[in-house]
């Protein structure tokens, strides 16, 4: 079973748990592998520190995994590094969280895929710097999340600066109209989601790049939206889409189909048009470089979510508690997913439900 990093401290009795736990997170200063004597003679250890990037806890790991990971770990150039733990033994020490592997523990570095993707992504929407030399870090202080102004359309049309690039703001809008001439999805890259085009016969993905036997499908729905300020155009991808809408692509797709209506517009998105929504809007070169008035939209939540005022800063990572009957369960939402390598498939095919429902948690908020 995953536990969020924040639960760990609340864990009921942390030193006899009545299962092993998988653990998800950043790895943080690591330490190579070392001799040395215990009650069992001399083990090989290694230890490092696992972070959500609010929390930090100890790992400690035991025997020939040590070794391994050590010999994995000088290999990986890519940071942050992202770990997965399994079958971890959790225990207080001096009010400080420990986790140990055991026999059975397993422990996976920069796995390729989806999931492990949408937390890199989590990750850097909240700001997380790589910290590798961290001494002392504390015990049980989260870290403070960082701050996503709320702002009208007008003072969004301003963020032009470099400062600005890739920043994060909310804005209060109505859908005003939904663009019905376009299409509404588009065949992506499973691992870096951008658009892929077929060449002889295969799918290409030019940012990676690699050929897809098959691509995901995700959304891409450009709307019209406005406040008492301004009116702009904004391109819902696949995740605000998803909360919108109430549906994924794949479920959308065969709906249509079923309605005999695969070549109109879906009914559906058009009836998101006249409702109030906020977007999670981000900054993105076209807006800076060319001034672009088109922006993209990375999250959106219900309108009764009451926003701060335009001048007053908000927390990134806030609990959304009532987006509609139709808000999708993103934990459910698997659009096409891609094939996993073989040496992950142990671990996920335990855990990915567990998963899925504590990154639903951690960045969306509660249902």
């Amino acid at each position: 079973m995953i536990i969020a990093m924040s639960m760990l401290f609340n864990y009921e009795n942390p030193d006899s748990p009545p299962f092993s736990t998988d653990i998800i997170g950043v790895l943080e200063d690591f330490e190579r592998v070392k001799p040395i004597q215990t009650m069992y003679g001399e083990r090989n250890i290694v230890k490092f520190r696992i972070t959500d990037g609010r929390y930090s806890h100890k790992v400690s790991v035991w025997g020939q995994l040590a070794v391994t990971i050590t010999h994995v770990h000088e290999k990986i150039v890519e940071r942050p590094i992202m770990a997965i733990v399994t079958s971890s033994k959790l225990k207080i020490f001096k009010s400080s969280v420990q986790i140990s592997t055991l026999p059975s523990s397993k422990i996976y570095l920069n796995l390729d895929n989806d999931y492990v993707n949408a937390y890199k992504s989590r990750l850097e929407e909240e700001g997380y710097k790589v910290s590798e030399n961290v001494v002392g870090s504390p015990t049980h202080v989260p870290l403070t999340p960082p701050v996503i102004q709320t702002i009208t359309l007008s003072e969004l049309s301003e963020k032009t600066n470099t400062d600005d690039l890739k920043m994060m703001f909310l804005c209060a809008v109505t859908i005003n109209a939904v663009e019905e001439t376009g299409n509404w999805w588009y065949n992506s890259c499973i691992d870096c989601q951008s658009e892929v085009f077929k060449l002889d016969g295969r799918f290409k993905c030019l940012k990676c790049p690699k050929n897809l036997p098959v691509p995901e499908k995700r959304y891409k729905i450009i709307v019209l939206a406005g406040d008492s300020t301004e009116a702009f155009n904004f391109i819902l991808y696949d995740r605000p889409a998803k909360r919108i809408i109430g549906q994924t692509v794949t479920k959308m797709i065969a709906d249509n189909k079923l309605n005999e209506a695969s070549s109109g517009f879906p009914l559906k998105i058009k009836e998101i048009t006249g409702k109030e929504f906020i977007l999670k809007v981000r900054i993105s070169d076209d807006n800076v470089l060319l001034k672009s008035k088109i922006f993209d939209v990375v999250d959106a939540y219900d309108s009764s979510y009451s926003t701060p005022s335009p001048t007053e800063p908000t927390i990134s990572g806030f609990t959304v508690s009532s987006f509609a009957e139709n808000m999708v369960d993103l934990s459910k939402c698997d659009d096409t997913p891609g094939e996993m390598r073989t040496d992950t498939v142990r671990s996920f095919a335990a855990v990915v439900n567990c998963l899925m429902d504590w990154m639903a948690t951690c960045m969306l908020g509660a249902p």
